[in-house]
């Protein structure tokens, strides 16, 4: 690639010969950042964590607070308790307490299904030779 440079007192100029050489390279550097920092990765999972959340939480809905409600005998996220005159909502926070062990328990699941835990695992140290 050929750069024909116009100077000034203000600033430099470059003028390139070949624009579609600057844009390869610039794609290209962009590219070979999304492999380094494995971005791709990064953002399936965050998909993939954003619909599994949906899914989690249609469980507890469907399946979790239906037994709940039997159990506390109304909706889960409405009860409070009043003292002193203030309001506790301790309703809602149970069930976020709930849904948040329904994730945690299927996450926990499908990683050992998966084996997913075994991908990171260091290697182990070589053993050193005796003298």
């Amino acid at each position: 690639m050929k750069d024909t440079t116009i100077r000034t007192k203000q600033h430099i100029t470059t003028i390139l010969d070949d624009p579609d050489e600057a844009v390869r390279r610039q794609v290209g550097g962009f590219v070979t950042f999304l492999r380094e920092k494995a971005v791709v990765g990064l953002a399936v999972g965050f998909i993939v964590g954003q619909q599994a959340q949906g899914l989690i939480k249609q469980l507890v809905d469907s399946f979790v607070n239906p037994w709940m409600n039997i159990l506390v005998g109304s909706r889960l996220q409405d009860q409070v308790a009043v003292i002193a005159g203030e309001k506790f909502a301790w309703g809602k926070f149970v069930y976020v307490l709930v849904n948040f062990m329904f994730v945690l328990l299927a996450v926990y699941v499908i990683i050992k299904f998966f084996k997913l835990d075994k991908l990171d695992m260091p290697k182990p140290p070589a053993k050193k030779k005796k003298n």
